[in-house]
């Protein structure tokens, strides 16, 4: 899947865009994306001059990305917001992303009660893995404000 089949999915756009493209899909259930991290982005002019690195919360927004794809092409006549962020669970990061790579970012979904699921997601670099935790999503915007996340995190 290309950015401009993954911009019908989710509402996203350059420069806030964090996955080029789309490699696997199994709809609702797993999603393996890619994305090349470009050394002229101006992110990297501040973080940080000497010794540029991807922001940890950039990693953790390409994943909830991939997360909205996997969840919003499982959805008939899936909307542009078909998978929010709801909330982050023990993300960890075990190496600096420098400018320069290609991320591959996977998502599995783990658990679901009614609009909300736990998304597990890891971020690697030629088969290392960078990064890893897990998301809570909430489908089509449905949840109100008194639903509880659900709890995905192991123990």
């Amino acid at each position: 899947m290309e950015r401009n089949e993954i911009e019908k999915i989710i509402p996203h756009r350059p420069p806030f865009l964090w996955i080029d493209r789309v490699e696997e899909l199994e709809p609702g259930i797993h999603c393996v994306a890619w994305l090349s991290v470009d050394a002229e982005n101006p992110i990297f002019a501040g973080h940080f001059p000497a010794r540029p690195i991807l922001p940890g919360v950039l990693m953790i927004e390409a994943v909830a990305q991939t997360a909205a794809v996997m969840m919003g092409s499982a959805t008939a006549g899936a909307t542009m917001d078909s998978a929010l962020l709801a909330a982050v669970h023990r993300f960890k990061f075990f190496k600096p992303v420098a400018p320069g790579v290609e991320l591959r970012i996977e998502t599995t979904k783990l658990t679901q009660a009614g609009a909300m699921a736990c998304i597990e997601g890891t971020v690697s670099v030629l088969g290392e893995k960078v990064a890893s935790g897990e998301l809570s999503v909430v489908s089509d915007g449905k949840a109100h404000p008194q639903d509880k996340v659900i709890q995905c995190c192991k123990d």
